[in-house]
């Protein structure tokens, strides 16, 4: 049971000693949020019954609204493993959800962590090269 993560032991503590232990690395941000780096850079944020993983990137200002949507759908269309959505302010988030429901072997969060962060950067080059910063 110690290698399960799970709702009831679940902490940002934890989670850093599992990336880390994983030679991954992390940091927290200024408001304690915990960062996890490989090819790009997201924050690891724990739900009630969910560990959320999320990227934020910029379009460039010159961008349209009606692009962004276009870049979006087609991520979403051709990536399974992450939602992306087009926030206010130029933004653009790439998300992931991992259940934790009946716990989780600390390794499939590992790789799991590890897909998800080979993701936006191929995904930003193939279908929005000209339009993210």
């Amino acid at each position: 049971m110690d290698d399960l993560i799970t709702p009831e032991n679940v902490t940002k503590e934890l989670l850093k000693s599992v990336f880390d232990d994983a030679f991954m690395e992390t940091s927290y941000d200024d408001d304690g949020d915990l960062r996890v780096k490989e090819d790009c850079s997201c924050f690891v944020m724990i739900r009630k019954d969910r560990i959320r993983l999320l990227s934020v990137w910029g379009f460039k200002s010159s961008v349209s609204e009606q692009q962004k949507l276009e870049f979006v759908n087609r991520v979403n269309s051709e990536y399974i493993i992450v939602r992306a959505t087009a926030g206010t302010k130029n933004i653009l988030f790439f998300d992931y959800d991992i259940p934790l429901a009946g716990g989780i072997p600390k390794r499939t969060l590992v790789l799991t962590t590890k897909r998800f962060l080979s993701i936006p950067r191929p995904a930003v080059c193939e279908y929005g090269g000209d339009l993210v910063d």
